[in-house]
């Protein structure tokens, strides 16, 4: 039994690890110069109801439905914060003396919408368009690549795993089509039946294994749900045989729980390079299509949220921060996010590279959905200098019933599931009897699991033992949760240092990178300590070389950091399953303009941007690859390691050789214990250990909890249902008790 349920969670580990997909950017060579030569009216892009963009922006007296209208909507997560601790929205006005305006766009990005638009829009040729290329084609009234179009009715069709992403595209297609008259009558009726003979929750008819679990593929399942249904209300969907107005009842309530949550507590997938180009097209198309108030208002609001996240962490136009979830593909050889263009759609940073980008596509043909001036503003001026954020995302499991979340009932274990914490303690019985249920034994996840754990699990579920051996495996039942998380970004225009504070150190995730420090694409520095499972006798690479695995104890202020990995920390039940590896970091040599190794540091520069690493034991460089720096075998067995990290500038150092010079004259003493005492050359003297405070010359850093924004724009309390970011007089404000989105403007007098 408890080799069994150990198993399980090695498993659920590694299968969980691949829910949702990360394939959804699709991207093909970028258009070398040809895009189309017709474009759009003057006024702008159409909406569902072919309104002009600059006549369709959102009155800040819009008010979703009042209590009585959604009693039964399980929002009242969100309304439960007084007993959480925190603070509604005092009743008293956010300040005197001020006017309401709308929210304004400003013109760079109509222009960046325009200019992705065409160059996603020409790119048709043979066996060039995608799926999502055709949403640019219909955006703009062009003939269709029917083949591309085929490729995702298939996918839906057979119900392949990731194909909610291309059934939001579908339904994209159907709406921009209402206006433009793009498709012919045959494209779209393969549209339309495909759409109504899809399934669209796992709690729906049908077998699949299709990933329902995690954040970003819940919202695009409720959205392709809810606006399928509002084309369709009457006509009876086959599969689950309901009519489209039964359809969106369904949708509905999960649509504003999972909307009212983001604009709460934030992502538990917290800055995903991979995943907000998931949710960032479900979003749009709830802006653009849904006809009811609430919803579309919040959807942008959220979206919203993601552009000011996105303006907070990027550099240099890249996602170069803390992952609650990415992939090693994003960082070997350069950073390579996901998002890359839908960050450059909503902030201006950056530059595009795909010409089909999942949410790139999305946000350049929507008629209604703008970036407010007052964000565009905030990303170009934190990129310009230095700039200091605290951010918090995601809620405790233990916090659960503070937010009226329960461990058990049917909609909040799928609530739980786009937390990742399936597995833990509190929740693993819960989820077994849901899986029961709903008959998902043979569905994504459990499908994946050996016939003798299934047939151990069933027999043990609802049982204390079950739950006494995840407590037992907590580093991994909880680990692979997605918990309230402090995140720190130190940022001047030579380098950025970004880190997820003292994160449960010694837990084993997925997919997480929890810090990183970035001079470019290319010149920046990350570590892991990697982790083999044994699974029947096979060794399996679980999160791979450089993200999930064991976490650190990351601390970071201002421009130094301090990171410990430590590989002791194992349970019994698991140590004959985990097969820690030697810590090892990422410093890709020739991405620098000049690197120095003396001592035990490593040292380099790019521009005017200076970067250095030093391990407590001796390292050196891998013999089959360009980056990476490992312990070496004369230090016995040693995993563990300390890495040190050092960022300057010449404007704060001087030469490369007077910053060389300053940090390998710097102090370091290692005590037996691993706690460091570091004379940081630009901080002072920074002591830390695997437990206890954090100090810099003898004052303890705030290592959280943060507030959810804290920094010299907005400051705004965790839990808040109101969020306020401030640019020069005037002050945008999103107001998720009320359902607005306005600016609040000061008199000048």
């Amino acid at each position: 039994m408890k080799k069994c349920v150990a198993l399980l969670f090695v498993a659920v580990f590694v299968v969980v690890s691949g829910c949702g997909g990360g394939d959804a950017g699709e991207d093909l060579p970028e258009v070398a110069g040809d895009a189309v030569s017709d474009s759009l009216s003057d006024e702008g892009l159409p909406d569902a109801g072919g309104d002009l963009r600059e006549e369709d922006t959102i009155s800040g007296d819009t008010v979703g439905p009042d209590a009585g209208d959604d009693a039964d909507a399980p929002v009242d997560a969100v309304d439960a914060l007084d007993a959480a601790g925190d603070a509604t929205e005092p009743d008293v006005p956010f300040c005197t003396n001020c006017t309401e305006s709308e929210p304004l766009p400003l013109p760079t990005y109509a222009q960046r919408q325009l200019e992705y638009l065409d160059a996603c829009a020409a790119n048709n040729g043979p066996g060039a368009g995608n799926t999502y290329g055709q949403v640019c084609r219909v955006a703009r009234g062009l003939e269709v690549n029917t083949a591309a179009i085929d490729s995702g009715i298939e996918d839906l069709t057979l119900r392949e795993d990731c194909s909610d992403f291309r059934a939001a595209a579908l339904v994209r297609m159907l709406y921009l089509d209402q206006v433009t008259g793009s498709l012919d009558e045959t494209n779209r009726q393969k549209i339309v039946d495909t759409l109504h003979n899809y399934k669209y929750w796992l709690t729906q008819p049908g077998k699949d294994k299709m990933c329902y679990w995690s954040e970003n593929h819940q919202i695009l399942f409720h959205s392709s749900e809810y606006l399928v249904g509002q084309m369709f209300p009457e006509t009876v969907f086959a599969n689950a045989n309901m009519t489209g107005a039964q359809h969106m009842e369904h949708a509905r309530p999960l649509i504003l729980k999972w909307l009212d949550l983001r604009g709460a507590t934030g992502f538990a997938e917290w800055h995903s390079n991979v995943y907000f180009n998931e949710d960032i097209p479900a979003l749009v198309n709830l802006a653009d299509f849904a006809q009811d108030p609430e919803i579309s208002t919040k959807a942008m609001m959220v979206l919203d949220i993601i552009a000011y996240d996105m303006a907070a962490n990027y550099f240099s136009g890249y996602f170069a921060t803390t992952h609650g979830r990415t992939y090693e593909g994003e960082l070997i050889g350069g950073l390579n996010d996901h998002t890359t263009e839908g960050g450059w759609m909503l902030t201006g940073l950056g530059a595009w590279e795909g010409n089909n980008n999942f949410s790139a596509v999305f946000l350049a043909t929507s008629g209604k959905y703008f970036v407010p001036d007052i964000i565009e503003s905030i990303a170009a001026a934190t990129s310009a200098g230095e700039f200091e954020h605290r951010q918090r995302d995601s809620i405790d499991i233990l916090d659960g019933p503070s937010w009226n979340l329960t461990y058990t009932e049917d909609d909040d274990i799928p609530t739980w599931a786009g937390f990742s914490a399936i597995a833990a303690p509190e929740i693993i019985n819960g989820t077994l009897a849901f899986v029961d249920k709903y008959d998902l034994w043979d569905g994504f996840l459990f499908g994946d699991l050996p016939d003798y754990l299934v047939q151990m699990v069933k027999q043990n579920m609802g049982t204390q033992d079950i739950v006494t051996l995840s407590e037992d495996a907590t580093v991994v039942s909880r680990g692979i949760a997605l918990q309230s998380i402090n995140t720190y970004v130190y940022r001047t225009a030579d380098y950025q240092i970004a880190a997820a504070q003292d994160y449960h150190p010694g837990w084993w995730g997925s997919q997480t990178l929890m810090w990183q420090a970035t001079l470019d694409r290319e010149a920046f520095v990350v570590a892991s300590l990697p982790t083999s499972v044994e699974l029947d006798g096979s060794a399996v690479s679980v999160a791979g070389d450089w993200v999930g695995s064991w976490f650190p104890r990351a601390t970071v202020y201002r421009n130094a950091g301090v990171f410990q990995y430590r590989a002791d920390v194992i349970p019994d039940l698991l140590s004959g399953f985990f097969k820690p590896e030697r810590c090892h970091a990422y410093f890709r040599r020739v991405a620098f303009d000049e690197v120095r190794e003396l001592g035990q540091w490593v040292i380099g520069r790019k521009g005017d941007g200076y970067l250095a690493l030093y391990s407590r034991h001796p390292t050196e460089w891998a013999a089959d690859n360009d980056y990476e720096l490992v312990i070496a075998p004369a230090d016995g067995k040693t995993m563990d390691n300390t890495w040190l990290v050092q960022m300057g500038s010449a404007s704060e150092f001087g030469t490369f050789e007077d910053f060389v010079t300053a940090v390998t004259e710097s102090t370091v003493a290692f005590a037996e214990d691993g706690s460091v005492q570091w004379d940081s050359p630009s901080v002072g003297m920074i002591a830390v250990g695997w437990n206890g405070p954090f100090t810099v010359d003898g004052v303890e850093v705030d290592l959280g909890p943060y507030e959810r924004f804290d920094n010299a724009y907005s400051n705004v309390a965790f839990g808040k249902r109101v969020t306020r970011m401030t640019f020069g007089d005037r002050t945008l404000e999103l107001d998720f008790a009320k359902g607005t989105r306005k600016v609040l403007e000061k008199y000048q007098d």
